[in-house]
């Protein structure tokens, strides 16, 4: 592969960071944006993906370099990702001019396109790298910009007779002609967590396809660590990425992740910190000799599965479908269901904050057993606002004799119906509006409004920042 432009370091963007991205260019001197946080989901349309085209613009103007990850169509499993999606990619990677684009090299989807939930690990065999190469080359013959796979994390132990880690992203990376996005707390948290060391992963990369890195912090849980982008860099990773970045000839960036949720412990203060960190490990890149590569092994009988059985059958135990597989006794299996639940019971809180809030005021019991009902029958969705109509309509059909429930969900499903659509809507109360609504608001149950007939209408605010209604379910 050609030369990456030297870009530098930077962070994934986060409407928080802004006041940090435009003080302090000299130190965040590139922006990773995830653009399927941008769109929103039509499904009734020919198009479903629909891009925020002034929130895009606003972050063009953002004085860093800008690259794109994509966060929802991985390239690793053996169902192609949605080809769609690839008309928005191309836009924003235009519009933000980045210079390469990424994905993850894992897969969501299975059986007949059901979502997994979450970003799950390929069958890591010769037939699993055949559909991976198959998935990125579909991907990246229609982009404007070089191609790179991300190195994902994985909770299954190492299955017998696979490729290790190394050696199956080197197959991929090299078979599909793309570069390599390494992850490097993916990888340390698969190190720890029982896979392939770090540094024997290294060696068996390519290492000149390699144009970015990533690194974050995580968390302890359940015996396993977790890619959680939680906050500061641990210093054994910091260590590792020492080692590693003297080694990378064409390294163009490091990106420092952290959700949105963890910002307020950090600060702003806090990730120019981390991101200072990097800028002192960017300066030594490309300055050791690569040493030769570690010939992987060949390992032993392969498993006697294809990468759509591998699939169907990791996707439904981790949404909790009862299947007869060997997979069923991973250790890792009861972690990834409940990353999954958890992810789900966010994304659907944060999407029906009123009304999860009057179902858990009402009996702090009801709204856990609501969530486990839903997600025993019905798949997740890729986009939060597809969750929040499916359990919305689940809600309904349960006819809960809860006071104002009816009009708070239909209240909230018409707020989504706006910001999905743009278009006003109309909601009927049987009570005094304000007085429904506020109580919810400030975290307590209404008292007796009055009643009546009111309609409310529901217009879309120009002034207000994207909501977290068109975002995807990711975990990278």
């Amino acid at each position: 592969m050609s030369a990456a432009p030297e870009l530098g370091v930077g962070v994934i963007y986060l409407p928080e960071l802004v006041p940090l991205l435009e003080s302090r260019p000299d130190l965040v001197q590139v922006l990773e944006l995830e653009p399927q946080t941008l769109w929103r989901y039509l499904p009734d349309r020919a198009m479903p993906y629909v891009q925020d085209r002034g929130e895009l613009e606003r972050i063009a103007g953002l004085p860093q370099r800008k690259l794109v990850h994509g966060v929802g169509f991985p390239v690793g499993g053996s169902r192609l990702p949605d080809a769609r999606h690839l008309v928005p990619l191309v836009e924003t990677i235009e519009c933000l001019g980045s210079p390469w684009a990424s994905e993850h090299l894992g897969f969501n989807t299975f059986a007949d396109g059901l979502n997994t939930g979450f970003l799950l690990p390929p069958l890591q065999t010769r037939a699993g790298v055949g559909a991976a190469v198959a998935a990125v080359r579909h991907v990246a013959r229609e982009l404007p910009v070089p191609f790179l796979i991300e190195t994902g994390v994985n909770y299954l132990q190492p299955q017998p007779g696979c490729l290790s880690d190394g050696a199956f992203v080197a197959a991929v990376a090299e078979e599909a002609g793309c570069g390599i996005l390494l992850d490097l707390h993916n990888l340390w948290a698969n190190e720890v967590n029982g896979r392939q060391s770090v540094r024997e992963l290294v060696a068996e990369l390519p290492l000149d396809r390699v144009r970015e890195i990533h690194i974050a912090g995580g968390l302890e849980h359940g015996g396993y660590w977790l890619d959680a982008h939680s906050g500061r860099i641990p210093e054994p990773l910091l260590e590792l990425a020492s080692w590693v970045v003297p080694q990378l000839p064409n390294l163009g960036a490091i990106v420092f992740e952290l959700l949105a949720q963890y910002l307020e412990p950090l600060g702003l203060d806090g990730v120019a910190e981390e991101v200072s960190k990097l800028a002192r490990i960017w300066e030594s890149r490309g300055s050791a000799v690569t040493p030769g590569r570690v010939a992987p092994s060949p390992g032993g009988t392969p498993p006697a599965i294809s990468p759509s059985e591998w699939e169907d059958e990791l996707g439904a135990l981790v949404i909790g479908r009862a299947v007869r597989s060997p997979l069923a006794g991973d250790p890792g299996i009861p972690i990834l269901r409940e990353l999954v639940a958890n992810f789900r019971s966010g994304m659907l809180v944060d999407a029906l904050r009123l009304t999860s809030r009057l179902l858990m005021l009402s009996d702090e019991r009801l709204m856990p057993q609501l969530l486990d009902g839903f997600f025993a029958t019905s798949p997740p969705q890729l986009f939060a606002s597809a969750e929040a109509e499916a359990f919305a309509a689940y809600v309904r059909a349960r006819e809960l004799p809860i006071a104002h429930l009816d009009e708070v969900l239909a209240y909230e499903c018409a707020s989504l119906r706006v910001l999905l659509h743009g278009e006003p809507q109309q909601v009927e109360f049987a009570h005094e509006p304000y007085a429904v609504l506020l109580p919810l608001v400030e975290g307590r149950l209404p008292e007796a409004p009055p009643a009546g007939e009111f309609v409310v209408d529901v217009r879309p605010d120009p002034d207000a920042a994207p909501a977290a209604i068109g975002h995807v379910l990711t975990s990278t």
